[in-house]
């Protein structure tokens, strides 16, 4: 990227922390030259380089210590840590971690939680939507909600709904119900039967099962995958909206079928929230990032 964030150049890579930590013959400096070694000037020193995510894990390059909610996005980026790196082309940035610990009873939030990836995708949304107020959805298998008011990140909250979802659809009894037949009409009740009647989720799961067998026309048996999903992610959008202030808002990082998903849902509750493309957030918190820790080298 330059200085202006325009994108030049593009690579991608499938190793991930797991793959690279556990191959005695790779190493994350390795596999970073190995993918960009052709955009580097041998002339040139010390290029910034801005990591997010896993690489700052306790099992990936260099830990980055968790910051702690709550946490505005020049403190997150002044977190940063950088590891010693043998080529001389590169001067290599980590980003922190996000982290709750738990509160008393009755804060916003008082349970124990982290996250980290998704908090450079915040810190995006934040710098292009300054005055939000409410919280932002970015979903995936392990969906995260962070609330953002004046200008910090003061809570957040995980759902481990998308791995919940591919446990019971793929190796429970249920995987004999879930097929590829969507009914709109059917999430949409699963997702309002998990806001009225939280208490009945597990009964809800085995009726996916159940309906398919006491059916006595295949026409009346309601999707399983559609009534599955609803019910999954109904549950989670059923605890934001107990925890939605008046004032507030819902936003949604993410983008192709599981955000449209999440989308309906709310509509099922008058929810509007307008998807934004997760890659371009991210690509502009990275850059967010890398404008403080350079105003923050220049006044050293």
């Amino acid at each position: 990227m330059d200085d202006s964030a325009n994108i030049l150049a593009m690579a991608e890579s499938p190793l991930g922390m797991n793959a690279i930590a556990g191959d005695d013959k790779l190493s994350f400096e390795g596999v970073l030259i190995g993918l960009i070694d052709r955009w580097l000037d041998p002339a040139i020193r010390n290029v910034p380089v801005v990591i997010c995510g896993m690489a700052g894990a306790r099992q990936g390059w260099l830990e980055a210590p968790y910051c702690e909610v709550p946490v505005a996005p020049r403190d997150l980026a002044s977190g940063a840590v950088s590891p010693t790196v043998a080529d001389p082309r590169v001067a290599v940035s980590i980003l922190p971690g996000l982290c709750q610990r738990p509160k008393g009873v009755g804060e916003i939030s008082g349970d124990a939680d982290v996250m980290r990836g998704e908090e450079t995708q915040l810190v995006g949304f934040m710098n292009q939507n300054p005055d939000f107020a409410g919280w932002v959805c970015l979903p995936g298998t392990h969906s995260k909600w962070a609330r953002v008011a004046d200008g910090k990140i003061t809570a957040f909250r995980t759902y481990m709904s998308g791995e919940v979802f591919a446990l019971l659809s793929r190796q429970s009894i249920l995987r004999h119900s879930v097929g590829d037949d969507w009914d709109d009409a059917a999430f949409a009740g699963a997702v309002r039967s998990a806001k009225t009647q939280p208490g009945s989720f597990l009964h809800q799961l085995f009726t996916v099962r159940a309906a398919g067998l006491v059916a006595l026309n295949s026409a009346d048996v309601p999707s399983g995958v559609a009534v599955l999903s609803g019910s999954v992610i109904g549950l989670e959008i059923a605890d934001i909206l107990d925890r939605l202030q008046d004032g507030e808002t819902i936003a949604l990082v993410g983008a192709g079928k599981l955000a449209s998903l999440y989308q309906a849902a709310l509509a099922v509750h008058g929810q509007t929230a307008l998807a934004m493309d997760g890659g371009a957030i991210t690509l502009a918190g990275l850059s967010q990032a890398y404008q403080t820790l350079s105003h923050a080298s220049q006044r050293i």
